[in-house]
């Protein structure tokens, strides 16, 4: 199963573990501030990759849409 590791506050976690949650074996780490600069990071042929980077108020749809383009272009 693929790896991701997502750095977000707790609410961001929540949201995008339920939505990736089938598809990625995923590891999370909180940030402790709600206006923080956030990552998925993902592990790619053995090593750990940033895929996207975001801020904590960006649409929840928007991030999953980025996070995918950008994984399917770092996966190749």
């Amino acid at each position: 199963m693929k790896r991701i590791l997502i750095f977000a506050p707790a609410e961001i976690v929540v949201k995008l573990q339920e939505k990736l949650r089938y598809q990625y074996d995923v590891e999370v780490e909180l940030l402790p501030t709600q206006e923080s600069m956030c990552k998925i990071d993902a592990k790619i042929k053995g090593n750990w990759h940033t895929i996207c980077r975001f801020a904590s108020n960006e649409n929840i749809k928007d991030i999953l849409t980025m996070f995918k383009v950008n994984y399917d272009l770092k996966s190749r």
